[in-house]
This record gives C-alpha cells, structure tokens and sequence, in this order.
C-alpha cells in the first residue's frame, strides 16, 4: 500500500508541477518502460501489481518490481523498444516499430522477429512463460535482449534463435529469473542458439538446459561481464563458441560434452566465478585449439570421466592469475593407435603446445581412482615463473600390454613435459603416493631457477612415498622383487621426486625432495644425462635409493646441497663427478653405499666444500688426484654417533661435524661389506684444507652455535681425544685412521 501511494504522489507531482512528457519506470539498472505521458490512457492498481493502459494495449507490473519513476523530455531507449509477454500458450506483443520495418508474427506462443530496415539498437524486453514456444529473430542491426523474468521452452527446438550474425547483447534484469530449454526432439544446436555473438550483462539469472545438444552456442564468440548464467544440463557442450570471454559474474555449468568449448579461438578468463562439473569420458571442462588464457577469477573444476581433462588447449595454456582448483578424478583408457595400445589420461591442465604459469593458485587433486593422471601436462614446455601451485596424486601404476607380449606401465604424475620443464618462481608443491608416482618428470630438459637469483623466489617441495611398479620380474642379485640390481633382469616403473632424461640443471630456490619408499627408484633428483647445481637451497632425503644421480655426468658448482640416504649412495654419478663451488654435505647411512660415487670415473675437486659420512664397510670413491686442485681427507677412525672438530695450525676450527648414526651392514642383495659396522666414513675437503699440519679432536662435546645437519658453526668443543695428521703437497687423499 505504501509503495502504490508512492507511485500515485510521484505522477501527481510530475504531472502537475514538470514539462518533462516522457515517463521511464526503473527496476534496478533498467529501464523496463517507458511511454508519453499523453498515450497513458489510465493507470490501475491490482492488489499489488499495477497496470499502465495505453491505447488497446497495457503493461502490468508488480509495485514490488518498480524501483524508481523518473521523467524526461526525451526517451532513454529512443523509442526503439520491443515488449514481448509469454502468459503459457499466448502472447502479448507492445511493437512501436511495426510501421518501422520490424515484423512479429505469432502461432500461439511461438514468435518471429524480422527486421528490414536500418535501425539499430532494438531492445526486446522479454517476460512471461511458456511450455511450448519460442523467440526466433532476424535482426538487421546489433541489438539486445532484455530478459526480464522470462521462461521459454521450446521442445522442437531452441527456446531462443539468432538466426543471422549480429551482435547480440543480452541484459539479465536485476533480481530477475530466467529459464531457457529446448527438447530432445530439437533439430537444432542448442536451447540459446546465435549465429552471432552473445554479450551478457546484467545481475539476474539465466538458467538453460540443453535437451539436445548444447546449452548455449554461437557461431560466433560468447562474452560474459555479468549476472548469473547456470547451465543445468547439457547433452553436449555447456558452452560451444568459436571464442570465449570471461570478465565477471557466474557460470556454472554440468555438462555430458565439453563445460566450455572455444572451438578454433581462444578462451581469454579476466574475473569472475566457474563451476563446471563433466562427468563423462573424454571430455574437457575448458577446452579451445588456440591460446587459452586466465588472468583472475575463481574457477572450480570437476572432470570425473575417464581421460578427461580439466583445461584443454592445443597451443597453448597460459595462467597469470586467478584461483583454479581441479579435481581429475577418471581414470586412464588405452587407446588403439597403429595396433598397439597408447594410454591416454585423465589430466587437470593439458596442452599440445606450452603451458605458462606467472601467477595464481592452484590446486589440482588426483584421487587414488586416477591411475595414470597427469596434474600439469605439456607436449611442449611447461614454465612456471610465479603463483602457488599444489598437486597431490593418489593413484597407483598399473601395467598393461601394448602389443602382443610386450608390457609397459602408465603411472601418475604431478607435472610432466615431453620436451622441457623451466621453474623460475614460484611456491611448487608436488606430494605423490601411489605406486610409481613421480613429482617433476620430463622427456628433455629440466631447468630449476635462475643463476644468481636469491633462493626465497622459488620454493619447491616434493614428495612421493609409492613403491616402483613391477613391470616384468626377474631372479637374482636379492633385491627388491628381484629387480634393479645385479643379476636382475627385471623391469620396472619406478618412483621419482625430479627426474629428467635429459640435462637437469638447478641454479636457484629452496629446494626440498623427500622420497620416503621402501622400494628402489626412489631417486629425489635423477637426470639420465647430465645434471648440474650451480645454486640453491637443496634438502635431498631418500629412504631407499639415491638422494642424486646423474646419468653420464654430476657438477656441483655452487649452492648449499644436503643429500642423505638411507639405504644408498647419497650422491652417484654413473659418469664424471665435478665439484667446482658451493657447500655439500652428503650422508650415506647403509653398507655397501656411500657418500660420494663415481663409478670409478674422474672424480673432481677444485673448489666448494664437501662433507661425506657413511659407514666403515661400505664402498668408497676417492677424488681422482690428477683433476683436484683442492686437497681433501678421509678420516677412518670415528665411532658412530662421534663427534669431532678438526683445527689448522693455528687452531682455527675448519671443520665442526657430527658424524650421524648408522644402520651398519646387510646391504642389499647381501653385497659384501653388511656387517652391521659400527664405525664411520668421513670424506672432507675445503679451500680451507690446505698444505700442512692439522689437529682432529673426536669424542667431545658440542655446545652452541648453529647447526645445519650436523655441522656446526660458531660452536664450542670441549673433551675428547686428539689425533694429529699432515697434509702434503700432493693432491691426493690424505687418510687419517
């Protein structure tokens, strides 16, 4: 009653007291009426709707709907607006134009709109329901969509069809509900179907359920800046565009085909929220073939079919910000390509071409019902240079026969490239538990930070805790299942925290791998061909295997390095092993491994400093004298769990460890040398080890100071037994028993 008063006052005062003949009624940001003053016949109130008639003709609103009155001397939408009001199987139609080359023609609820002449900017104010019709439009010029609380189905067809290609713009009235379904029995694409682009605005809802095929589609690209647009359901695409375009509202979307599908474009995501759920296999929540960019927004994304994928580009992905979480919970299908079985996997971010991440955050889970998925997949390289990414991958390996009697095995993996991996910044989190499943993988290169960059840009952290994968099985050599070591013939998919098989090449960042399998491959950081430290924070733990391996040849340039394991070498280079800068503790914890392999290659120190503990028993490498310039030592005589220091001539403290504790012998395959030893190997060289006379303290106390795995800096020694030894001229080894 207030509000009908109101209405009544605002007339009355307009009328009698403003020469302004023009009268626009506003609900919201729109504009939803407007006539002179002189064609209103009469105005009415219903309860509480109110009823402006004008000629043979009226338009009704509820008071609730009417946000403001305002006048004027001349029309805000130039006289060029459309009325059309669905009431079930009629329609009522306010068409000013219709002497002006704009022709509506009806059959019952079913409308069609063809435009001759030249105007431009026709708005349509769409409301009402119906069940059985539709709004098929022929423009000439661009125009708009004025959905004002509408609801068309059309079981034959699209609810709404632009049938010729111009620009479209759609406004979804404030507070306003909208609902748009075609039927199964459509011959048509989608329940909003366009030749031309789709513009949304506004702060309503549009609801749409594809019954057919897609929910929306044009021929041309879909942009959405505002309101709310669901799409229910969808036999097909959610979206199918040639283009998309994203810079604020809501989509949500569930869809059996594609959530949204650039087609031959791009996707360009500026702002906004996405919710898409595909359900079904091979499908794509965000998929085009050219560049697929998001700078911000909220996407979440659930692709639960088998081989789906949660962003799909054929060139290229590229991510500057925005918060993106994925949840690939399919799994992987073999493919038949050429007569032998090719996996192909559910994936979160998948690319034919690069994959960009500058910014953001990031979350992709892969359930333990993924086996085989990929977080981030790239043919291409994948780069990463900023933002905060976390990828968690649950599923075991399995193993499959790819042709006849040959068998391979597909596992899961955190971030993957065929060609190469750069990390230049960046927060990287990469946690895999299942059985073979790897952190960082790639066919070529992999390339960790940037020379002389500081360390605090990139953090990276890995983790994988699944044991390898048995392949083929094989006797002897009493390791593991039989496989990977001497007399073995197995084969195996195996774990791994970073590897490469190409070059590897760390210069930057704080970089932890943490490989807690009890199986062998567990490697934390492995490159088939040449792996390189030149900087960075390294914090390497594997509890079976090798915390390093390098293919054909290791160089430590700089950095701080820990590498510890358990049950292996700590640092083994299958070829050379160059240590030229940086410092580097390496531990070695199990008969017969040791700190520091080099299968017998050169092995070279000209400058850095290292340390290397392991028991007595196990095998040991020597600095091949001929390539140091730097001396080294190696210290026999300590007891497991001792404590020493070491001080020059002048009584300068050079070194201040504490030797860990080992487990002693029963090295795998009972290799020689497990005999459970309770003494320990020190390897030590230093710029400060120099020609000359030194003293070893072991068996004291250390107090104070700082400790960085068990060496000590700043730190006072106290009691204990000494020991003194010389360094000649020479560069070989100096032994100290």
């Amino acid at each position: 009653m207030k509000k009908t008063v109101l209405i009544l006052t605002v007339l009355f005062l307009a009328v009698s007291s403003f020469a302004q003949s023009i009268l626009h009624i506003h609900h919201g940001s729109n504009v939803v009426f407007e006539k002179s003053i002189s064609q209103i016949d009469s105005i009415k109130f219903h309860g509480p709707s109110s009823v402006f008639n004008y000629g043979n003709d009226y338009r009704a609103f509820p008071c609730s709907e009417i946000d403001s009155i305002t006048f004027s001397d001349e029309t805000l939408m130039s006289g060029q607006d459309i009325y059309i009001n669905w009431n079930a199987n009629t329609v009522s139609i306010d068409n000013p134009l219709d002497t002006a080359g704009v022709t509506i023609l009806t059959d019952g609820a079913k409308v069609d709109v063809s435009v001759t002449s030249d105007i431009q900017d026709i708005v349509y104010h769409l409301s009402g329901s119906t069940s059985d019709g539709y709004l098929y439009i022929t423009p000439n010029k661009r125009f708009t969509l004025s959905l004002e609380g509408v609801s068309i189905t059309n079981s034959e067809g699209p609810a709404i069809n632009v049938l010729v290609d111009k620009k479209t713009n759609v406004i979804l009235a404030n507070s306003s509900q909208n609902y748009l379904s075609d039927g199964s029995g459509s011959s048509k694409k989608a329940a909003l179907q366009s030749k031309s682009e789709l513009i949304f605005n506004g702060s309503g809802t549009l609801t749409v359920d594809g019954q057919k095929k897609n929910g929306i589609h044009s021929d041309d690209y879909v942009q959405i800046n505002s309101g709310h647009i669901v799409v229910a359901s969808a036999v097909a695409d959610g979206i199918h565009c040639d283009y998309f375009l994203m810079s604020g509202g809501t989509l949500d979307i569930t869809s059996n085909g594609d959530g949204i599908d650039g087609d031959e474009g791009y996707v360009a995501i500026d702002n906004g929220t996405i919710n898409i759920t595909t359900p079904t296999a091979d499908c794509k929540s965000i998929k085009c073939d050219s560049t697929l960019t998001i700078n911000g927004g909220n996407i979440t994304i659930v692709n639960s079919g088998d081989q789906s994928k949660g962003l799909k580009s054929k060139q290229g992905i590229v991510i500057n910000g925005g918060e993106i979480n994925i949840t690939p919970s399919g799994t992987t299908v073999l493919e038949d390509v050429d007569g032998t079985n090719d996996p192909s996997y559910c994936t979160g971010i998948a690319s034919d071409g690069t994959v960009q991440i500058n910014g953001g955050h990031i979350t992709i889970t892969l359930p333990s019902c993924n086996s085989g998925g990929r977080g981030i997949k790239g043919d291409s390289t994948v780069t990463i240079s900023g933002g905060t990414i976390d990828i968690t991958t649950a599923g075991n390996g399995t193993v499959y026969t790819v042709s006849g009697t040959t068998k391979d095995a597909y596992t899961c993996s955190c971030i993957r490239s065929d060609y190469s991996i750069d990390i230049t910044g960046g927060h990287i989190t990469c946690t895999s538990t299942g059985t073979g499943g790897k952190g960082l993988t790639c066919e070529g290169e992999i390339n960790i930070g940037t020379l002389n960059a500081e360390d605090s840009l990139l953090i990276l952290n890995v983790t994988t805790s699944g044991a390898h994968v048995a392949i083929t099985t094989g006797g002897g050599g009493g390791w593991p299942g039989g496989g990977g070591g001497p007399g073995s013939d197995g084969e195996y998919a195996n774990p791994k925290g970073i590897k490469a098989d190409g070059n590897l090449t760390v210069n930057s960042g704080i970089i932890t791998v943490n490989c807690t399998q009890n199986t062998e491959g567990g490697e934390c950081i492995e490159s088939k061909s040449i792996l390189t430290i030149n900087g960075g924070q390294l914090t390497l733990t594997s509890k079976y295997d090798d915390a390093i391996n390098a293919g054909t040849r290791l160089n430590i340039n700089g950095g701080t390095t820990y590498a510890a394991s358990e049950n292996n070498d700590a640092i083994d280079s299958n070829g050379q092993l160059y240590i030229t800068g940086g410092f580097t503790i390496a531990s070695s914890k199990k008969s017969p491994e040791e700190a520091f392999d080099a299968d017998n290659n050169t092995f070279s120190i000209t400058g850095g400093t290292i340390i290397g503990t392991g028991p007595s028993g196990g095998m040991f490498t020597s600095p091949t004298a001929s390539a140091c310039t730097q001396h080294s030592m190696k210290y026999t005589g300590g007891g497991n769990n001792a404590v020493q220091i070491i001080r020059d001539s002048d009584g300068a403290a050079i070194l201040t460890f504490h030797i860990p504790t080992f487990s002693g012998g029963g090295g795998p395959g009972g290799w020689p040398g497990g005999g459970g030893s309770s003494s320990a190997v020190l390897t030590f060289s230093s710029p400060d080890l120099i020609q000359g006379s030194y003293t070893l303290k072991y068996g004291g106390t250390i107090t104070g100071g700082t400790d960085f795995h068990n060496y000590y800096t700043g730190a006072t020694y106290t009691g204990g037994n000494t020991k003194t030894f010389n360094v000649g001229s020479s560069f070989s080894i100096t032994t100290v028993n």
